[in-house]
């Protein structure tokens, strides 16, 4: 009967007998692959490892620096959700504002425009793109000149700024009597006509101060569609730091929670991240 060869023994070695110590030091090869023998007859068929336990528990963190990574939970008062109409009202106007942008995409208009939008963004460069965009409204005419992959590194940093909490709550707490998604719309349609003026570029510092929403809703009338998967992964996350930020305001903090539900609502709905939603049926 043939043996078989992946069976065949490559050297010759008696296994261990009874006398056999495995405490002692083999001093041959055939005493080392004695004690190999021993120990493979010693290890269980199957393996299974233990849990490790953790000797330094993760700290639990309350306020705005500790924005949940899996799940979100939304505690705020319910003076602070908004109401069906006020998210249907919106998100239409959002659509609208898209709708427009694609129109103006495939116009002659826009070509000749982008020629004359020269700025320079150092994209690799996060302490210029944040002094930038601090200081600097999001126009279109801007937004369109930069190519998407940029547009998305550039929403993964102002995530990151927004989730920064002096920063976050200063822009909560300096906010608008208004709304500021009405002026981004209306800067939107002003900047894709060569008739914006220097006037319109400076409405004064306080429009500005709520600069990382306003930038935020831009990006996201600006992206073309469909989107890569981790980029709904970054607009999960900052639908997610909007509802933490929102749980930190109080009742009477109503025109503060504006921006922060703009950015829940259009992400939930125009970007389906439902289960994020406030009025979802």
């Amino acid at each position: 009967m043939e043996v078989d060869m992946i069976q065949k023994p490559a050297l010759a070695v008696e296994p261990p007998d009874a006398n056999f110590d495995p405490e002692l030091t083999p001093e041959t090869g055939e005493q080392y692959l004695q004690k190999v023998m021993y120990e493979r007859g010693k290890c269980p068929v199957v393996v299974v490892a233990e849990k490790p336990q953790s000797f330094n528990p993760q700290k639990t963190l309350s306020g705005l620096g500790a924005l949940p990574t899996d799940e979100v939970k939304n505690i705020a008062h319910r003076a602070l959700i908004p109401t069906r109409e006020w998210e249907t009202m919106q998100n239409q106007k959002f659509s609208e504002l898209r709708d427009t942008i694609t129109s103006y995409r495939s116009s002659a208009q826009y070509q000749e425009n982008l020629q004359r939008t020269h700025v320079y963004l150092n994209f690799d460069d996060r302490k210029h793109l944040h002094e930038y965009c601090a200081n600097n409204l999001p126009y279109v005419s801007i937004l369109l000149s930069i190519p998407q992959r940029n547009l998305e590194i550039l929403l993964e940093y102002l995530h990151e700024w927004l989730q920064d909490s002096d920063q976050a709550s200063s822009n909560a707490s300096q906010q608008l009597d208004e709304p500021s998604d009405p002026e981004l719309c209306d800067t939107a349609a002003t900047t894709m006509t060569p008739s914006t003026n220097s006037k319109e570029l400076h409405r004064g510092e306080g429009y500005r101060r709520d600069w990382i929403p306003q930038w935020i809703y831009a990006i996201l009338a600006c992206l073309i569609k469909p989107l890569e998967p981790y980029i709904h992964s970054v607009l999960r996350d900052i639908a997610k730091t909007c509802i933490a930020l929102r749980n930190e305001l109080k009742q009477e903090d109503e025109a503060k929670v504006l921006p922060l539900n703009l950015l829940i609502s259009i992400i939930s709905k125009h970007f389906n991240q439902c289960d994020l939603g406030d009025n979802i049926a």
